[in-house]
């Protein structure tokens, strides 16, 4: 949340100033420490926050690895934690980051412990980061939970951008084809089909239907394009408010070819390696999927997480679970039987994960010749289509040129 704070500066003049807190009883700590007297405090409200440069800003995944990796580094050579955090602090050029560092520096000077002292910050790093440090404290392993927890959010934040990246390729390439389908239907087909006109040619029933989208799309593509935004922002304020119309949105999208292979192999190797990372950091398994759960985005795949948890209250193997939700793949349910069996279930957990990521990878770089022949039959398709509903008149109006 963002407050605008009137308070008095050293020369007892009134100043302002904009201070990020996840609730006034932080805010209100923080000005402390900065020894800052507020006269008022008033919450901006979210939707002016928007529009404020540095409220935009927001603390970003690769900030975060570098926060745990420099933890582990200054836990492991054994400098106080506080003048770590004020180094990061110092070296910061976002704002926001810069502001967090100082209060859990400041929380950390107070007494309380590191994950305390983050726990404010849960939504920024993960509630599976934040319970990890606290582990491992309580277990006198900090150091090897923050260096799992850095590789961690390393290889999660790399699958993630390969699952961008396979998806960039096809948005584009239906985009591009979709903007040259409009060109040739509002520039390129009007004014041969005003030729025929001129030239009385009989038009079979395939021109006047090209013709007739033509000029639909020619006197109507404000409105269109207008009704279409509205549509999609409509679309997103009922896709945030109602989770049923999320859950719906992500099980159609698991229906489409290609698309459903990137987004089910991100969510299993995503899963698999938060459970690998719990179970070697020593947190229970029911613990860890009640967390995973609320950090998994795809709702169907939350409502899988739910399911497992659920029938893992009940006693059942962790493999059982997933079977029972029809979501996860026979090879990573395999997988999970073997590891529960041997006792490894955490390599178990990490051949998966590997094997999905691999999965992933493969699919960002090769999704190019997978979309490839797509993208042909639907530009082959448009021009045939143009093509036919064109060629008949043209030898019709090529016959009448040589008559006269």
């Amino acid at each position: 949340m963002l407050f605008l704070v009137e308070s008095l500066n050293s020369d007892h003049r009134r100043s302002y100033g904009l201070f990020k807190a996840d609730n006034t009883s932080l805010l209100l700590k923080h000005l402390a420490t900065q020894q800052i007297v507020p006269l008022r405090i008033r919450k901006v409200p979210s939707f002016l926050a928007r529009f404020i440069p540095e409220a935009k800003v927001k603390i970003t995944a690769e900030e975060v690895i570098e926060l745990i990796e420099s933890l582990h580094l200054v836990v492991k050579s054994g400098l106080p934690l506080y003048n770590g955090l004020m180094d990061l602090a110092e070296d910061a050029s976002n704002p926001n980051f810069k502001k967090m560092m100082i209060a859990v520096g400041e929380e950390i000077q107070s007494g309380k412990s590191l994950s305390s002292a983050f726990r404010p910050y849960e939504k920024t790093l993960g509630t599976m980061i934040v319970n990890l440090i606290q582990i491992g404290e309580e277990t006198g392993q900090l150091e090897a939970t923050l260096a799992r927890g850095g590789k961690f959010l390393k290889r999660t934040l790399s699958l993630k951008k390969k699952a961008k990246q396979a998806l960039i390729y096809p948005s584009f390439a239906f985009a591009t084809v979709s903007a040259a389908m409009l060109v040739w239907m509002l520039y390129v087909l009007p004014q041969m089909t005003d030729l025929f006109k001129q030239m009385n040619v009989v038009l079979p029933p395939l021109t006047l239907a090209l013709i007739a989208s033509s000029d639909f799309l020619s006197n109507y593509l404000g409105y269109l394009f207008g009704a279409l935004i509205v549509l999609v922002i409509l679309f997103k304020v009922i896709h945030a408010k109602y989770q049923k119309v999320r859950f719906h949105t992500d099980r159609y999208i698991l229906k489409i070819p290609v698309i459903k292979q990137i987004i089910s192999g991100f969510n299993m190797a995503f899963v698999a390696e938060y459970l690998r990372l719990s179970l070697v950091s020593g947190v229970p398994l029911f613990n860890a999927l009640e967390i995973l759960k609320n950090n998994v985005k795809n709702e169907v795949f939350q409502e899988a997480l739910q399911r497992a948890h659920d029938d893992v209250s009940r006693g059942l193997q962790l493999s059982v679970a997933f079977k029972n939700t029809s979501l996860f793949s026979p090879f990573m349910i395999r997988m999970m039987g073997v590891g529960e069996v041997s006792g490894n279930l955490d390599s178990q957990l990490e051949l998966v994960a590997d094997h999905y990521q691999e999965k992933v990878d493969y699919y960002a770089e090769n999704i190019g010749k997978v979309i490839e022949p797509v993208v042909l039959i639907l530009v082959g398709g448009f021009m045939a289509l143009v093509m036919i509903g064109l060629m008949g008149p043209m030898y019709d109006l090529i016959g009448a040129m040589g008559n006269q």
